[in-house]
């Protein structure tokens, strides 16, 4: 746990479905070009900082690797933080991780402690897998407030789930989304049915984006489950996406086999 946090006694902050810790306030935009970039979300508020990091693009040098144990590690690392209750970061009382303002939100999700390295939320990191077999195929999210609750498909992020292995269930995996505005998908180059065939093939990926801790939702593993929560075994994602590729070859190499989603065109 990051030795700069202070525990407070008290219970964990537990909320079903989806956790949003505030709410989403009303607003008229109608088109994507005009959403803000927090979104239908009060100022200053944990949803504006989350529905921020969602949509903060900007990346600083190479990639650093991310492995799905990672992911696993650093799940771990904030439950822990919050698992005796709320928090205290600089005088600041912070009830669970799903409620998380901009500064004691830095502090928890940064020199966190992986497998391969140390990590924090706004990395640039790069995560090789397979695009999850089962149950859900790549499809739009629909209405979120980070995309002024526009329903329509090219106003909505894509959601992806990465498994470690061929043949994987989302639960063993993580997400990864492709944000509306990015330039591949304003172009229509990053495409669903790209992805979809990407998935029914199992052809290895290799992704590369911002690491984000998506508190608005908790880690499912219960392949049954039939809540609205999506399946993933942690809620820290790579969103938004800034590379998408697929191996081509037998066996990629660092350097070889690897094709850009947009300059692929799939063979029928």
């Amino acid at each position: 746990m990051n030795p700069r946090l202070v525990l407070v006694a008290g219970a964990l902050l537990m909320l079903p479905g989806s956790l949003r810790a505030d709410k989403a306030v009303k607003c008229s935009i109608k088109t994507l070009d005009a959403c803000h970039k927090i979104g239908c979300s009060k100022p200053g508020s944990p949803l504006a900082v989350t529905n921020s990091q969602k949509r903060t693009t900007a990346i600083n040098g190479s990639p650093a690797k991310l492995t799905f144990e990672d992911l696993k590690l650093l799940q771990a690392d904030v439950d822990r933080t919050f698992a005796n209750g709320p928090v205290v970061i600089k005088g600041q009382k912070v009830s669970s991780a799903h409620n998380m303002k901009a500064a004691p939100r830095k502090i928890i999700l940064s020199g966190l402690t992986a497998a391969t390295g140390t990590f924090s939320e706004g990395d640039f990191v790069e995560l090789e897998g397979f695009i999850a077999a089962t149950k859900q195929p790549p499809h739009p999210n629909t209405g979120e407030t980070v995309n002024c609750d526009l329903s329509d498909k090219v106003s909505n992020d894509y959601h992806i789930n990465i498994t470690p292995a061929k043949n994987g269930d989302e639960a063993v995996g993580v997400v990864v989304e492709m944000i509306p505005q990015n330039p591949h998908r304003k172009n229509d180059d990053w495409d669903l049915d790209k992805l979809k065939k990407i998935q029914k093939q199992q052809m290895p990926v290799r992704v590369q984006g911002r690491l984000f801790f998506d508190n608005e939702h908790a880690p499912n593993t219960q392949k049954n489950d039939k809540s609205k929560n999506p399946k993933r075994f942690s809620v820290w994602e790579i969103h938004p996406l800034t590379s998408f590729q697929v191996c081509l070859a037998t066996n990629c190499t660092e350097s070889t086999g690897w094709k850009a989603l947009e300059d692929w065109t799939p063979s029928n």
